[in-house]
């Protein structure tokens, strides 16, 4: 089976990999399809890595895509949150594009994300820059379901008051109440729940939407909020904000740019992957009175952490036993130089 779309991504990917890995994105969403079963996402790149893909509407979709690319590209990330429509689920299948995929792809790397979370950081770092201080600031969230909910926990750890709306108000007390006690019990701020979406924007700075409704955020909701400062909207449900709050001057509603924090988590999740797929574990040096230890692994009080117990670059410090570094290394200073000076280490 060939798809020109699958096709030309790789061409893509091949033509600008530039020695670089390369990586094949299927990735899923809880939205509904208009037409088709899948589509593209744009040609991104990092320092280490030139990736592309689509986003799927099913499971045999998925297999369809892993079949396709499999050995194509280094890696395939595959999206592992379960979030495709019931109305698209197989007989055998429960929307589990990930299980299928890992059985499918022979070739290829697989690397696992999670697409919500993306999101929810990508609003995270926007509303940072946008409001300097967000501890005290109150925000509005519009949509409290798995997004909304994450988007909520993130904010009021910042310090931020968060009024949250869901139209299933039975589900809207549960999470809050979750929320509210997953939150550190140091932090003064709370998720409140409220009545509807003009309660949900008295007093806010910012509104940040979640629904999968289209239009049902409108002006006469949104002058209920602060306006000490210029108003931000943010548009996380794509269409959630009415026709006659788009076209009027007062406001600027932005979309988060996902594709920033993608990228970067995206490197993270590979460079997790090169460093667990090197030797990770404990050696102990030939006189026996030196032992090293892996990045990563809790270090045995006295053990010198390193980058790479085979041919270490990079000296971390000396393990006091209880997964942190020693403060004063006192007798473990001469054993750190001689590991220095063995592999020329930093």
């Amino acid at each position: 089976m060939k798809s020109p779309v699958i096709e030309n991504i790789l061409r893509k990917i091949r033509a600008g990999s530039k020695r670089r890995a390369t990586g094949f994105v299927i990735g899923n969403t809880s939205g509904v399809f208009k037409q088709g079963r899948l589509y593209p996402i744009p040609i991104r790149e990092t320092g280490t890595l030139i990736y592309g893909g689509v986003i799927v509407r099913d499971v045999a979709t998925a297999g369809a895509v892993a079949r396709m690319i499999d050995g194509k590209t280094d890696y395939v990330f595959v999206d592992a949150e379960k979030k495709i429509e019931t109305m698209y689920h197989g007989k055998n299948d429960v929307g589990n594009i990930e299980r299928m995929v890992r059985g499918v792809i022979l070739k290829s790397k697989i690397i696992t994300y999670k697409g919500n979370d993306l999101t929810k950081d990508a609003i995270d770092f926007l509303l940072g820059q946008l409001i300097v201080d967000i501890g005290g600031t109150t925000v509005a969230v519009i949509g409290c379901g798995n997004l909304g909910a994450k988007i909520a926990l993130k904010l009021v750890e910042r310090g931020a008051h968060v009024r949250a709306y869901r139209r299933d108000k039975g589900k809207l007390r549960k999470i809050v109440t979750g929320l509210n006690q997953i939150k550190s019990e140091h932090t003064l701020s709370s998720i409140w729940a409220a009545r509807s979406i003009a309660d949900a924007c008295k007093g806010a700075s910012a509104v940040i939407a979640t629904a999968d409704s289209q239009g049902i955020i409108k002006h006469d909701h949104l002058k209920f909020m602060n306006i000490a400062r210029p108003p931000i909207l943010i548009d996380a449900g794509k269409g959630c904000f009415s026709d006659d709050v788009v076209r009027s001057d007062a406001y600027a509603i932005y979309r988060a740019d996902v594709s920033i924090a993608q990228k970067h988590i995206f490197s993270a999740l590979l460079e997790t992957k090169l460093h667990y797929g090197r030797s990770i574990g404990r050696r102990v040096l030939e006189d026996g009175n030196v032992g090293l230890v892996s990045l990563g692994l809790l270090g045995k009080k006295g053990e010198v952490i390193v980058d790479d117990i085979d041919s270490p670059r990079r000296i971390i410090g000396v393990a006091d036993g209880r997964g942190k570094l020693m403060k004063n290394v006192g007798s473990q200073k001469k054993v750190v130089e001689k590991i220095r000076r063995m592999f020329n280490a930093s």
